[in-house]
């Protein structure tokens, strides 16, 4: 398989090398971004000692040769082992009616030799209506501002992407104008996971996922704001296969935000409920953040966020506060963030409460 793995690379690798001779003219493009950084943190829990953490990291590391239809990438990120995917791409038109295909396989050199599916979808639209069909993810409307460095949370958990994993289905956009409306619609089965239904003794069964998710944005001007919402519903493939532990899923969130010649406010609100057998959860993220845009391309901002557990007993909440600063860093190319932050944890709990502080420096360096 390692000698497979080598073989595969060193063909892609001469296809890429090799394509300018044979694209009728059209050059192949290159990107990427290297992020390094330093950070400093501090926490200590309610009657405990204070731990301190300092490190020089190396964050995402991505590079991609495209052209035309076709695409290389390589990912690291800080969390993850380093990827690789090969995406196409194509669009058909006729008047103004257009028919757009995408894949994306993921992880073609992975360890476990399994590669995956990343995005794979059919999209047809128009000038006002668009409809996609495949596996693609969700559309994000969280906007917690600059956020350079967020202090810990002890665990609280922040709620902020209300997205459903691995979405698989059916979606419409609608542009009105001042106003955009989006309907997804999951229609999706699980096995394991978060979205398989458990029986009685705990084992997982085969489950039929589906429900909706309507978005609604408008922008009026220098205001804009977005709604969303989605449910969940679970059924057991196999009708004999015996009893299962209740279970449901729901969030919504609401956001907006104002701007005023170099600044822009926001405030928004985001909660999700789910339920496992007995254990029900309702975490909550109410955040507000303030931006100003200053001359040479610099920014500054500040932003808050309090946090709810969400837990039936030992509910937790955190309060978090942010300052942040970005600026080219010699180049526009490059560019510098600063961040420093706090944070307090209550509980009942005296293991998940505490407080914790902390600043970070991050370069990012696109090209």
């Amino acid at each position: 398989m390692k000698k497979f793995k080598s073989l595969m690379l060193a063909a892609l690798a001469s296809a890429a090398l090799a394509a300018p001779s044979f694209a009728d003219g059209h050059s192949l493009k290159s990107s990427g971004e290297v992020v390094v950084g330093m950070k400093y943190s501090s926490s200590t829990p309610d009657g405990g000692d204070t731990t301190t953490v300092q490190d020089t990291y190396i964050g995402d590391v991505n590079m991609k040769l495209s052209q035309d239809i076709w695409g290389i990438e390589f990912n690291k990120d800080d969390e993850k082992d380093g990827k690789v995917h090969v995406n196409w791409e194509a669009t058909a038109s006729s008047g103004d009616n257009t028919v757009t295909g995408s894949a994306k396989i993921e992880d073609i050199f992975s360890a476990a030799g399994k590669p995956g599916y990343g995005d794979v979808f059919i999209k047809g639209a128009n000038k006002t209506l668009s409809v996609k069909v495949g596996k693609f993810g969700s559309s994000e409307n969280y906007n917690g501002g600059m956020g350079n460095f967020r202090a810990s949370d002890f665990g609280v958990g922040n709620v902020e992407h209300i997205t459903i994993d691995g979405f698989m289905g059916l979606q419409a956009d609608v542009d009105a104008g001042d106003i955009d409306i989006e309907l997804a619609v999951p229609w999706m089965e699980a096995s394991t996971g978060a979205y398989a239904l458990k029986l009685k003794d705990g084992t997982e069964t085969k489950t039929n996922v589906t429900g909706i998710r309507p978005v609604i944005k408008g922008g009026f001007g220098d205001v804009s704001v977005s709604a969303t919402f989605y449910t969940l519903s679970f059924s057991a493939q196999n009708n004999g296969a015996g009893d299962t532990q209740e279970k449901s899923d729901s969030a919504f969130q609401l956001m907006g935000k104002v701007g005023a010649g170099a600044a822009t406010v926001g405030l928004g609100y985001t909660t999700k409920t789910t339920k496992n057998g007995e254990e029900e959860m309702t975490p909550s993220t109410l955040n507000g953040f303030v931006e100003v845009g200053l001359s040479g391309g610099s920014k500054v901002g500040a932003s808050f966020e309090v946090l709810g557990s969400g837990h039936e007993t030992d509910e937790a909440t955190a309060t978090r506060i942010s300052a942040s600063y970005n600026t080219p860093f010699f180049v526009e190319a490059v560019t510098l963030k600063l961040g420093a932050g706090t944070s307090t944890v209550s509980s009942d709990d005296k293991s998940r409460a505490g407080s914790a502080s902390g600043f970070e420096a991050e370069w990012a360096y696109s090209f």
